[in-house]
């Protein structure tokens, strides 16, 4: 919410009032925490947007942000790096996409829900390459309040495959499985609570191409909101009672000799609505 001031226009002279105070002290219980809980780049991103908050206001006579800018102040700096600088809030990049609609649509086209998978086991670093495509989702307030669980030994993922609903019939032969869990304590209001699942699930598609994209296929696994199978999954994977199930996906390298339903998709006229208010 403080980068999202700062970027609009006009920017106001003081704004935040209702949350700075919050966010100074979490950045501050971060800094000098000894285990530090946030990466490097995390606390650089923090630091760079505090600094550039008390930039933007530093003619405000406000009782509250003169001392927080004081309290802030304080801290002992970050050194300086141009991950730091780079950090806080800056212009579009005006780079084009190296990726043409063509090959996207290709890429959207050709990927399918795969149930039937080889036995070779797909590289974790193909895996890991996939994930930092998903991290990169659309995420409310940069949250990302969500992990996901990779299983890749046959009796991990036979174990975590009997549990959904939707895996009867294919659920031994898999090689691979992705549990996407919900963290419900990155929000402080219950209105919030279903955000959980929007922005898993943005990122779920981003891991989805990104596996499609170096040849591994996926099938996404339906979790439905059963309390007996939530229950059965928190105690199979240790989850905390702030934790949800989203969703699964299985992932391998497809079994040339399977088939994967066609699956046709609605025609835009039927998914796309242009519209002007009256």
């Amino acid at each position: 919410m403080l980068e999202k001031g700062l970027t609009m226009r006009p920017r106001r002279a003081e704004f935040a009032l209702g949350y700075i105070g919050t966010t100074v002290g979490a950045f501050a219980n971060v800094h000098e925490a000894p285990y530090p809980p946030l990466g490097v780049e995390e606390s650089r991103w923090m630091h760079a947007v505090l600094t550039e908050y008390f930039e933007a206001t530093s003619a405000s006579e406000n009782p509250k942000i003169v001392r927080l800018r004081a309290d802030f102040a304080r801290l002992t700096p970050l050194r300086a790096t141009a991950v730091s600088i780079a950090s806080g809030p800056h212009p579009p990049q005006a780079m084009p996409s190296p990726i043409s609609i063509e090959d996207l649509q290709t890429l959207a086209t050709n990927r399918r829900s795969v149930r039937w998978f080889t036995e070779e086991k797909v590289d974790r670093d193909l895996v890991d390459a996939a994930m930092l495509i998903a991290a990169e989702s659309p995420t409310a307030c940069n949250r990302q309040p969500y992990r996901f669980l990779v299983f890749d030994d046959p009796e991990s993922v036979a174990r975590v495959a009997e549990i959904p609903m939707g895996t009867a019939g294919y659920g031994e032969q898999l090689t691979g499985m992705i549990v996407i869990v919900g963290d419900l304590s990155a929000f402080f209001d219950e209105r919030d609570r279903h955000l959980i699942y929007i922005d898993s699930c943005l990122a779920a598609m981003g891991l989805v191409y990104g596996l499609e994209s170096q040849g591994v296929a996926s099938c996404c696994i339906n979790w439905p909101d059963l309390p007996d199978r939530d229950r059965a999954m928190a105690q199979l994977l240790g989850l905390a009672a702030h934790e949800r199930v989203v969703m699964l996906i299985a992932y391998g390298y497809a079994d040339p000799s399977g088939l994967v339903p066609y699956s046709a998709k609605r025609p835009l006229e039927a998914v796309r609505e242009f519209r002007t208010l009256s």
